[in-house]
């Protein structure tokens, strides 16, 4: 019985201390930081929509990729991801758009970056009214460094892509008929 009460003692214990090393490991999330990390998503936006490719890039760490989505039946279209500051400045370089990101979500990892999503609603700034060009759900990870919060990965997620990860659940078969959402 002693040696019982021993065991569990020490796996007690144990699993006490493993959690303590784990919260302790993981990136800590500021209020500061979660301000940051908006202002990085703002200013990714800003400078996509006016074609600003330096201050697109800018927004990436050294390395960092960035994946555009794409549209329903091109599933044999490699996603292949941008990762020099040239290819980014390019993809920056476009403009006439309007993005649009909510529902922001940060996650701490233990490795010192962060997980982060949004949603995105993006539409034509050169069609007068502006029209909707597409919903998405940009899937990050992000580090923090000397100049700030920066993107080290970014993938789009297109909501009509057929390789989504993120693909809507059918409307049970009554709301489908009628049309009605959520």
């Amino acid at each position: 019985m002693r040696r019982k009460v021993i065991g569990a003692a020490a796996l007690l214990f144990a699993g006490a201390g493993y959690s303590r090393a784990l919260a302790q490991s993981t990136t800590k999330v500021t209020g500061d930081d979660f301000i940051e990390i908006q202002q990085l998503y703002a200013n990714y936006a800003r400078a996509i929509d006016l074609g600003e490719g330096e201050k697109f890039a800018a927004t990436f760490i050294e390395g960092g990729e960035f994946t555009a989505g794409r549209g329903p039946g091109r599933a044999d279209d490699p996603r292949a991801p941008v990762k020099d500051k040239e290819g980014l400045t390019r993809v920056g370089a476009r403009s006439g758009t309007r993005h649009f990101t909510a529902n922001l979500v940060i996650l701490p990892s233990t490795d010192g970056s962060v997980k982060a999503s949004c949603y995105l609603l993006m539409y034509n700034a050169r069609t007068n009214p502006p029209s909707f060009v597409e919903t998405a759900i940009y899937d990050d990870t992000l580090v923090k460094t000397a100049q700030g919060w920066k993107f080290k990965k970014r993938v789009v997620w297109r909501d009509d892509d057929d390789i989504t990860p993120f693909k809507p659940k059918p409307l049970p078969e009554g709301q489908a008929k009628q049309g009605k959402g959520q």
